[in-house]
């Protein structure tokens, strides 16, 4: 059977280039060569944006975003140094800068939260806390959308009756936390429950029928961990009152948000929750190495997973934003810019934000999605970037 997302975990996580999920891909050459050390930001400039008043027009007006990948979400540490050890460059405020030049609305910034907790209840050491708060600020003064979500914690929040417990304590803990100190971020900066949340170390990893029993229950759990973060976001206060927040099914598939086990979280403020998936689609084009690498449309059926998310959640007063998107490099750049074209036009003519997952990684082969090549400060393949952001004009 054919997954719509199948990004399969690494069994070790080395200091190389990974997807949003962990598996390795290509290293970029030279980005370990520059000096990239950049001074704290001290006081932070909130450029004028006009924000919807609702989570269907504010995720249209998203449009085209980028994933700072393989980089606060990496894993191999619990120091300051974990932001490197993917192979990625020390964030600047010039890189996040560029990424507005060079056309995108949003950013998202996939942090991984648990192995900088301090104890049993979760807490954050204050200096990782402080170095996501700067990345943050960069994203705020160059005016982007912004997405902070908590990215490869899934052991944390495991998704079964037996370990819910646990995950809710870990759920509310960081979301109290990260609530707390932005409060006064006002509602450019949308909070994700979680990344992929799903059943690793099994065969249900990734897929499961429709129908299975144990996916079921994988994906009632994670309405109730959703839940709690809404709650918990809510119970905070300045702009944590009306923030938008997105929240997942299990491995933020289209296909486990579309099940019927799936539920929005209730919400005491209107009209401010989206639904988060991601979706390399299709499969054997835009991810499987070995798969087809020519893109003539005869596969544009598969993208109509879109229109389903469209008629149960935005026709429902849901914002949907495709969190992470992409199409690994297979030689076929010509290909991949068809792709991008009828992908993202799709997305955009349904008002659904797609967020281009960039790990570095250029070379042939499985789960390469570098667009920009951060040291120094250019892009990868202008024709796909201009493909995707042509949608969206």
């Amino acid at each position: 059977m054919k997954k719509i997302l199948a990004m399969i975990m690494s069994a070790a996580m080395t200091a190389a280039v990974f997807t949003g999920c962990g598996k390795t891909a290509d290293k970029p050459a030279d980005n370990d060569t520059a000096d990239v050390t950049n001074a704290a930001v001290s006081e932070v400039t909130f450029p004028e944006i006009a924000i919807a008043d609702n989570a269907v027009d504010y995720a249209k007006s998203m449009k085209l975003g980028w994933n700072l990948g393989n980089t606060l979400d990496a894993v191999t540490s619990s120091s300051l140094d974990s932001e490197t050890l993917w192979g990625q460059p020390k964030t600047t405020k010039e890189l996040i800068g560029f990424v507005k030049d060079s056309g995108f609305t949003t950013i998202r910034i996939p942090v991984s939260w648990g192995q900088h907790t301090t104890d049993e209840n979760y807490t954050i050491d204050p200096a990782w806390m402080a170095r996501v708060n700067e990345v943050v600020d960069y994203a705020v003064e160059s005016g982007l959308y912004i997405i902070l979500n908590s990215h490869h914690d899934c052991d944390y929040y495991y998704p079964t009756e037996e370990k819910s417990a646990e995950g809710e304590k870990y759920l509310k803990s960081i979301w109290t936390q990260i609530s707390e100190n932005f409060k006064d971020y006002d509602e450019r900066l949308i909070f994700e429950s979680m990344n992929e949340p799903r059943l690793t170390g099994t065969n249900k990893e990734w897929w499961f029928q429709d129908n299975d029993e144990e996916g079921v229950a994988s994906i009632k759990t994670i309405v109730k961990y959703n839940q709690i973060f809404v709650d918990t976001v809510r119970a905070g206060e300045g702009y944590n009152k009306t923030r938008f927040l997105m929240v997942p099914s299990n491995a933020a598939a289209p296909q486990n948000a579309l099940n019927a086990a799936f539920e929005m979280p209730v919400d005491t403020a209107e009209n401010r929750l989206m639904v988060s998936v991601h979706a390399y689609s299709p499969y054997d084009f835009a991810m499987n190495d070995k798969g087809y690498k020519v893109w003539d449309g005869s596969k544009s059926g598969e993208l109509n997973f879109m229109d389903n998310l469209s008629k149960k959640f935005i026709e429902n007063g849901y914002g949907v934003v495709i969190g992470e998107f992409g199409a690994t490099n297979k030689d076929n750049l010509e290909d991949r810019v068809a792709w991008a074209k009828d992908y993202c036009g799709k997305a955009a003519s349904l008002g659904i934000p797609c967020v281009l997952w960039d790990n570095g990684g250029t070379k042939v082969g499985s789960e390469n999605f570098g667009m920009i090549y951060r040291l120094p400060r250019t892009i990868h393949y202008p024709e796909l970037l201009d493909a995707m952001l042509e949608a969206y004009k």
